[in-house]
């Protein structure tokens, strides 16, 4: 190849090679000035006062006394109405070929049996740590059955008394603290309100906690199962909310970068993980403070937000 051939071709490649850094340091000066500019300019975000409330899912069964109401002679049974009920003192909860089956104490009569009546018992259940023992589903008493005398036509609950309650509980350290002072709080409603059930007795299980407790109600429509649900909550604690791109671990402490005037600042924080990609924290700052948004890609320094 002729020498001005080649080095008309050198030039060429020269040319390109000297566009190719150009560009290459136009694309780093660029990628470093947008870096400086962010670190000057980040997106920040406002901390707000927010409650955290753990709730904890019930699964129990239900405990209470209960006597086996009997036909007290032959004949054809009757009964008003197969729910339970209210009875008072004397009050006939159904009849014998016409003749009244009267109560001898006031409480919840319901003309059903499941098989559990004189078995279902606290110091049969609360002991070891395996699961409940199962309940079948409660079976109607016939009405217009004819029975023989001594025959059970149902079971009457009597009144007043406390409605028992033992479950498995997962163990939290708020819950702990809860059950020490001798209470947890229930929760019958997704939007309903807390009621305190008293502790009577509890013990740890692993990663759970037994308890038996005196729920705060006792409705007749509740003889119908010996199963019981329903949530605990515990753990009611004031603090700030943000999202958690905010906070960031720095040499094993958690924390985010604080805005003070036109300076950020790392600044420890005390918390934990909350719902909805957001963090809740209880300890290092206050509603209103300003902190970095994106804390895993920035640096504390000088600041030019406005």
């Amino acid at each position: 190849m002729p020498a001005h051939k080649k080095w008309g071709l050198f030039r060429r490649l020269l040319y390109y090679v000297i566009i190719l850094v150009v560009l290459g340091g136009v694309v780093r000066t660029y990628i470093f000035w947008l870096d400086h500019y962010n670190m000057l300019h980040p997106d920040v975000v406002q901390a707000t006062v927010m409650g955290y409330v753990e709730e904890l899912p019930l699964e129990g069964i239900l405990v209470w006394d209960e006597q086996l109401v009997t036909a007290p002679r032959d004949g054809v049974l009757t009964y008003p109405s197969p729910r339970p009920r209210r009875v008072a003192k004397g009050e006939a909860i159904a009849a014998i070929d016409g003749r009244a089956v009267r109560v001898e104490m006031p409480g919840y009569f319901f003309p059903a049996l499941d098989g559990q009546e004189g078995k279902w018992v606290y110091s049969r259940l609360w002991p070891g740590t395996s699961d409940f023992p199962r309940a079948g589903p409660a079976r109607f008493v016939e009405n217009g059955a004819r029975l023989r005398k001594g025959d059970p036509i149902g079971k009457l609950v009597p009144q007043p008394q406390d409605l028992r309650c033992i479950a498995y509980l997962d163990r939290t350290p708020a819950l702990e603290r809860d059950i020490k002072l001798g209470y947890v709080n229930v929760r019958t409603e997704p939007q309903g309100r807390d009621r305190k059930a008293a502790v009577r007795a509890y013990v740890n299980a692993g990663q759970k906690i037994k308890v038996y407790i005196t729920l705060p109600f006792f409705e007749p429509s509740l003889l119908t199962t010996r199963v019981f649900s329903c949530s605990v909550t515990t753990g009611d604690r004031q603090g700030v909310l943000l999202p958690d791109s905010a906070v960031v671990l720095r040499n094993g402490q958690m924390g985010v970068f604080l805005l003070k005037g036109n300076l950020t600042e790392f600044t420890e924080i005390e918390g934990f993980p909350a719902d909805g990609g957001n963090f809740f924290i209880i300890k290092g700052i206050l509603p209103g403070n300003v902190v970095v948004l994106q804390a895993d890609k920035f640096k504390e320094g000088a600041v030019m937000l406005w």
